[in-house]
C-alpha cells in the first residue's frame, strides 16, 4: 500500500504545472529546430560569431560580458538547447546531437561562417561541433572549457534528479526551495579571483537554473559530462580549424593545466592565452581578450 502510494505520488509530481515567476524571457527570438523552440539573441552586423554560454546558464550571462565589445561584428547569443528559455528536444540528450542542432540553427539563420565562442561546457559543445561540423566555421574560442574525462563526480543533486521516484521530489520540491539560498556561494566561487558584479544574479536571471525543466535538461549534461568528454577528448587532434583557448590560473572550476593546455598543444592551428589573475568567468573581466581573439579568427587566424 505505501508502494502504491509513492508511485502516485510521483505521478502526480509528473502532472503538476512547472511554471514559475521567472517564466517571462528577456529580449531575443524564437525558432524552432528539431521540433524545440530556440530562443536567441542578435546584436550588430558583420562577421558572424557565435556564442555559446555554460552549465547552469544561459545566453544572458555572455551578453552581459560581451555586448558592446563586438562592434562590427554579427553577434548570435543562444540559449543552449534545454537551458534559458530554449526547449531541449525530447530524447536522450548528447553532445553530439546539441552540435548537430546548432549546426542546423547555423544553417537556418544564415549565419555565414561564424567564428564559435564556448564558455565551460559551452566551451565542450563548441569542440563536438568543430569536431562533427567544422565545415564553414571561421574558428573557434574556448574560454575556461571542460575537455578531458575525469572532471570529478558530478554533483549528489544532479544524479539524484535522474533516480526513480526521488527525482521529481527533487527537482520539482527541493532544489526551489534550497537552489537560491546557494546561488551567491556558488557565483563567489565561480568568478574567483574577481568579485561577483553588482547586481549580476538579477540581470542574468540566474534563477531560472531552478525551473524544474531547466534543472533537469542541466542536470542530464553535469551527470554525464565523463561519459561524454570521453567520446571526444581523443578526436581533439582531427580539428584543423584555427583556435583560441583563453584560461587562467585561478579558475577553480577548470583547472587549465588539466583542460585547455594540453588540449591546445595537440590542435596544429591553436593558440593558448593563460594569465594569472583569470577566474573561470574571465569574459567578464576580460571581454576585450575574447572579442580580439574573435577579429582575429576572422581575419588571418591564430598565431
Amino acid at each position: 500500500m505505501i508502494f502504491r502510494a509513492i508511485i502516485a505520488f510521483v505521478a502526480l509530481l509528473n502532472f503538476l504545472p512547472t511554471a514559475q515567476a521567472d517564466d517571462m524571457p528577456p529580449a531575443g527570438h524564437f525558432i524552432e529546430i528539431d521540433n524545440a523552440r530556440i530562443r536567441y539573441v542578435e546584436e550588430g552586423s558583420g562577421p558572424a560569431v557565435l556564442i555559446l554560454h555554460g552549465a547552469s546558464s544561459n545566453a544572458e550571462d555572455m551578453r552581459l560580458a560581451l555586448s558592446g565589445h563586438l562592434d562590427g561584428l554579427r553577434a548570435v547569443y543562444v540559449d543552449r538547447p534545454g537551458l534559458g528559455w530554449s526547449e531541449r528536444p525530447d530524447m536522450a540528450w548528447t553532445p553530439e546531437r546539441e552540435a548537430a542542432l546548432l549546426a542546423e540553427l547555423i544553417r537556418v539563420l544564415e549565419i555565414e561562417s561564424p567564428v564559435v565562442v564556448g564558455h565551460s561546457w559551452g566551451g565542450a559543445i563548441t569542440m563536438r561541433l568543430a569536431i562533427d561540423h567544422g565545415e564553414g566555421l571561421s574558428g573557434i574560442v574556448l574560454i575556461g572549457a571542460p575537455l578531458h574525462s575525469g572532471v570529478g563526480d558530478a554533483a549528489w543533486y544532479n544524479r539524484a534528479s535522474r533516480w526513480f521516484g526521488i527525482g521529481p521530489i527533487i527537482t520539482r520540491m527541493i532544489i526551489p526551495l534550497v537552489g537560491p539560498s546557494r546561488i551567491e556561494e556558488g557565483l563567489q566561487e565561480t568568478f574567483h579571483p574577481q568579485p561577483v558584479p553588482d547586481g549580476y544574479a538579477e540581470a542574468v536571471q540566474i534563477n531560472r537554473i531552478f525551473h524544474t525543466a531547466v534543472f533537469k535538461a542541466n542536470a542530464e549534461d553535469m551527470a554525464q559530462v565523463n561519459d561524454h568528454l570521453a567520446r571526444q577528448e581523443d578526436l581533439y587532434s582531427g580539428i584543423t580549424l584555427p583556435a583560441v583557448f583563453l584560461a587562467g590560473n585561478s579558475d577553480r572550476v577548470v583547472y587549465t593545466d588539466r583542460h585547455s593546455r594540453p588540449v591546445a598543444a595537440t590542435l596544429p592551428n591553436a593558440e593558448l592565452i593563460v594569465r594569472e589573475d583569470w577566474g573561470h568567468m574571465l569574459h567578464h573581466s576580460a571581454p576585450d581578450a575574447v572579442a580580439d581573439a574573435v577579429r582575429r579568427l576572422h581575419g588571418n587566424g591564430a598565431n
